[in-house]
């Protein structure tokens, strides 16, 4: 495995396309870090690996990551929003765009991409990789044509990217079949995260939460053991008189044989010749375990952008307003908008050849949360409170998968006021 990677990244340095390697021998690392590493170097095959302990002492993988709960919920929380937002498509004309409802790419974007999974599954995945690895990868499978049929996620370990002389991106794939083959930029769609250097994005739980991962990775184990024998953290065992060795050991293996443990919680005590127990003053609170892993939870929301009460985190009253309807849009404007921008212009500039058409994740879809709002949101729509409308009942009745009714593609225009200058009367 060494030698694999000794010879992909001094593939890299050389500007050769590297040899095929096995998955466990293609990192997934900022570009800051392309160079050689030799197996001697403990520190470079550890930042390598991604595998160099926290201040805490734990080391902060993917793997590891998602096991702490404020991480898998923001990842589960923006991933999910992500999937639940239909992605529309418009063709491009002089004045307005007018929307698109039957071509080929919708049903790839919004059904089935590839045979091996479903749309939601897919941008689930793709955004999921893009916070715990820095980016999203899916590779275009096109026909003869160019067309494209297929949108293949792949895993990010499984990419490797390298800028051509001339300024162009070459990815170096190691697909399912076994196969280890370059891929033209315009065949691969990369959803990056922040900080994109050229090549490669960088990853949230490594550089945005990684220490509050890692803290909270050792607060949990810490709290485990903490309450792992029970009820009583730690108690003191006092006797008047003197004891052997013997003794003594006897006595601590036989109370923690009675009295230790989640089984033995509550069973009644009995000492005797004079030994009393005593429990330590010491507790949970005390070493201040609960405050520790309450902020990290902040912490990491903090990081993944996501207001901490999205998860679970209700403890402090919020700023962002006390409305599902207000929370909810804050979180697709300040969370949701950076990434869902990235991922319109990539899938623009990468499928639409010709510039002919665009697309848009619908943000509306979230509106749905709130009737009342959507309702209000409609009736201003069509030209509520008099005022000019901007779109017509049918356009309004698709979004409800609803038939359209006679007349019902008219928009609504106002008469103009009693009194209010005509058109000639403005004109002269």
């Amino acid at each position: 495995m060494f030698e694999s990677i000794k010879q992909l990244w001094g593939a890299r340095d050389a500007g050769t396309p590297p040899e095929r390697v096995e998955p466990s021998g293609v990192p997934a690392v900022h570009n800051e870090q392309a160079s050689t590493v030799v197996s001697s170097d403990s520190a470079g095959m550890a930042q390598l690996f991604n595998i160099e302990p926290t201040f805490a002492g734990t080391v902060v993988t993917p793997q590891s990551a998602m096991r702490v709960s404020a991480v898998y919920a923001c990842v589960r929380l923006i991933a999910g929003a992500k999937a639940s937002m239909p992605v529309q498509m418009f063709q491009k004309a002089e004045g307005a765009n007018s929307r698109v409802d039957d071509h080929a790419y919708l049903s790839l974007l919004n059904d089935e991409p590839s045979p091996c999974c479903s749309a939601a599954v897919f941008w689930e995945y793709t955004e999921a990789s893009r916070h715990l690895y820095g980016d999203g990868f899916a590779y275009i499978s096109r026909n003869r044509n160019g067309v494209p049929q297929e949108l293949i996620p792949l895993h990010p370990l499984r990419v490797q990217s390298e800028k051509q002389t001339n300024g162009r991106i070459t990815y170096y794939v190691l697909f399912d079949d076994g196969t280890y083959r370059g891929v033209d930029q315009d065949d691969m769609l990369q959803f990056c995260n922040f900080g994109w250097d050229g090549l490669r994005s960088m990853s949230t739980i490594r550089w945005g939460a990684r220490q509050s991962i890692g803290t909270s990775i050792a607060a949990e184990n810490h709290a485990g053991k903490f309450f792992q024998n029970g009820v009583m953290p730690s108690v003191i065992l006092e006797y008047a008189g003197k004891m052997d060795q013997t003794t003594v050991d006897q006595l601590r293996a036989e109370f923690e044989l009675r009295y230790a443990g989640g089984p033995n919680v509550h069973k009644p005590m009995i000492l005797t010749g004079g030994t009393k127990a005593q429990g330590l003053a010491m507790n949970a609170a005390d070493a201040q375990l609960l405050e520790t892993r309450n902020f990290q939870v902040i912490d990491i929301a903090r990081a993944f952008g996501v207001p901490p009460f999205l998860i679970g985190e209700s403890e402090k009253q919020s700023a962002w307003g006390s409305g599902m309807a207000t929370m909810t849009q804050a979180f697709i404007t300040f969370t949701m908008q950076p990434h869902l921008v990235r991922d319109e212009q990539e899938l623009r500039r990468k499928l639409f050849r010709i510039g002919r058409y665009t697309v848009r994740f619908d943000r509306r879809a979230y509106l749905a949360a709130d009737m009342e709002k959507l309702g209000a949101y409609y009736r201003q729509a069509i030209g509520g409170s008099q005022g000019p409308g901007w779109l017509s009942t049918d356009e309004i009745r698709g979004y409800e998968n609803l038939g359209p009714k006679p007349g019902g593609d008219q928009l609504y225009s106002p008469t103009p006021l009693k009194g209010a200058p005509s058109e000639t009367q403005s004109a002269a």
